[in-house]
C-alpha cells in the first residue's frame, strides 16, 4: 500500500471517529458543566431491592453527549478529567446520572509538534475536483479552531464541507457539527475555545433559532462571555465563557432551497442585517471525488496513529496559543482593499493569517487570497437576485474591491 493511501486511511472519518471515541468520549471539560454553582443533591441508587436513597452529595452536574454526570466538588479544580471505569450509577428523579469514583486528570498541552504546512496538508488529503476551494475550506476550519472566526459557508451539496469540520472535531473534541433541535441542545455545545458548526439552521423551531441568534450576535459582536437568555431551559448555565469561541453556519447553494427568501441564512433571523454584519460568507463549488475503501482494520489504524492525532491536536493548540499571544509576524505582504464590516474583517484577517503561515512564497499566498476573495464575491453574486440586485453589477465591481452588502440591504428595504 502506498504512503498516500496510508494517509487517506489515517484521515477517514470512521478511523478518526474511532480515535475520538477512545480518547475523548469519557473526558469532562469545564464547558460540560451544567452549572457553575456547587449543589447538594439527594440521589437514589439502584439496589437488589429497588431504589434506595443515599446520603446527600455535594458537587456539580455535567453533560457530555447524551450522558449526565455528577462530579464530586473536589474534582472541579482538576478539569478536564477522564471518567474512568470506576463509577456509580445514581438516579436523579427519572434521570440516570453517572458519578465518577476515581477520575484522572487529562490534558493535551500546546506544543509545535508538526509544521503548519504538514498539518494542513495532512487534514482530509482527499481527491476533490476543486482543489483550491477544498484547501480554502481547510484553512477556514483550522482558523475557526485557533482563532475567533464567524462564517457562513455555502457549497454544492456534495462538496464535503461537514466532513472537514467533523475531522477537526474528532481530533480536538471542540468543533461539533450538529443540527440544533432544542435550546439546551444548542447551549450544551458551547465549548468556549473551539468552534460550533450549525448545519441547516433554517429547520430549527423558532425558540431554538432565537437563542442561536442571540448567542451569535453577542459572541460574533466581540463579547467573550455569553449571558444565557433562556434560563428557564433545564441543564443550562447562567454564563458561558466564550473567550475563543468561533461559530460556523453551513448551507447548500441557494438553488437547493424552494423558498430561499424564507429559509436562507440572510432571512431566517429577527435581525438579519446585524447577523450579516457579523458573519463573513463564502461560496464554494465542486465535488469530493475520493473513492472510499473501508477494507482495512479501522481500529488498528486508529490505534497505530494515536500519537499522530495527539501531535496534531497539540500543534493546533500551539497555533491557538501563539495567535493569542501575537507571537508570529506575517511572512507575506497583503493589501486589503475590500469593503466589509469591521467584524467581518476580523474573521478575514484570522483566516488569512492561517493562509500566511501555510504558504511558502508570496506568489502562492497571493493565489490563495485571490481564491478567497473570489469565493466571497461568488457568495454575494449568488444571493444578489434575492435582493433585487443585478449579479453582473457585483462582478463588475470586483476590481474596486468586494461589493458592499449595505447596498443590498438598502435595496431590500426599499423593495418592501
Amino acid at each position: 500500500m502506498t504512503e498516500i493511501e496510508d494517509d487517506k486511511q489515517r484521515m477517514m472519518l470512521d478511523v478518526v471517529a474511532t480515535h475520538a471515541n477512545n480518547l475523548f468520549s469519557s473526558l469532562i471539560y469545564e464547558s460540560n458543566l451544567s452549572s457553575s454553582n456547587l449543589k447538594e443533591v439527594e440521589f437514589e441508587e439502584n439496589t437488589a431491592d429497588g431504589r434506595a436513597p443515599i446520603s446527600p452529595l455535594r458537587g456539580y452536574f455535567a453533560r457530555k453527549d447524551r450522558r449526565k454526570y455528577f462530579l464530586d466538588g473536589d474534582y472541579i479544580n482538576s478539569l478536564p478529567i477522564r471518567v474512568g471505569e470506576s463509577t456509580q450509577e445514581l438516579i436523579d428523579k427519572e434521570d440516570v446520572v453517572i458519578r465518577p469514583l476515581a477520575p484522572t486528570p487529562f490534558k493535551i498541552t500546546p506544543e509545535g509538534k508538526m509544521l503548519i504546512r504538514e498539518l494542513i496538508d495532512s487534514l482530509a488529503p482527499f481527491n476533490h475536483n476543486n482543489p483550491p476551494e477544498w484547501m480554502l475550506l481547510k484553512f477556514i476550519a483550522i482558523a475557526s479552531y485557533v482563532a475567533r472566526v464567524y462564517t457562513c459557508i455555502a457549497t454544492t451539496s456534495s462538496f464535503g464541507k461537514s466532513s472537514v469540520f467533523d475531522l477537526v472535531h474528532y481530533l480536538t473534541d471542540k468543533s461539533p457539527v450538529f443540527k440544533p433541535r432544542s435550546v439546551p441542545g444548542v447551549l450544551n455545545q458551547i465549548n468556549g475555545t473551539g468552534n460550533m458548526v450549525f448545519d441547516e439552521t433554517h429547520r430549527c423551531k423558532k425558540d431554538v433559532r432565537d437563542i442561536i441568534e442571540e448567542f451569535a450576535l453577542q459572541i460574533g459582536g466581540g463579547k467573550s462571555t455569553y449571558i444565557n437568555g433562556a434560563l428557564k431551559s433545564g441543564n443550562t448555565k447562567e454564563r458561558y465563557d466564550c473567550t475563543l469561541q468561533s461559530i460556523t453556519f453551513l448551507y447548500n447553494l441557494v438553488g437547493n432551497y424552494q423558498n430561499p427568501e424564507k429559509d436562507y441564512f440572510e432571512f431566517i433571523f429577527s435581525n438579519n442585517k446585524a447577523m450579516s454584519d457579523r458573519f463573513l460568507k463564502f461560496r464554494f463549488d465542486g465535488v469530493l471525488t475520493e473513492k472510499w475503501n473501508k477494507d482495512f482494520n479501522i481500529p488498528k489504524v486508529a490505534e497505530d496513529n494515536k500519537m499522530f492525532y495527539i501531535n496534531f491536536a497539540k500543534t493546533l493548540l500551539f497555533m491557538q496559543k501563539i495567535k493569542q499571544e501575537n507571537k508570529v509576524s506575517r511572512k507575506w505582504k497583503h493589501n486589503t482593499k475590500h469593503h466589509m464590516s469591521g467584524r467581518q474583517k476580523l474573521s478575514y484577517d484570522n483566516i488569512t493569517w492561517v493562509i500566511d503561515m501555510y504558504c511558502d512564497s508570496q506568489e502562492e499566498y497571493d493565489d490563495y487570497i485571490d481564491f478567497l476573495n473570489d469565493s466571497i464575491l461568488d457568495y454575494k453574486t449568488m444571493i444578489a437576485p434575492l435582493f433585487n440586485v443585478d449579479p453582473v453589477s457585483i462582478s463588475e465591481n470586483k476590481p474596486f474591491g468586494l461589493f458592499h452588502e449595505e447596498e443590498m440591504w438598502e435595496r431590500k428595504k426599499d423593495d418592501k
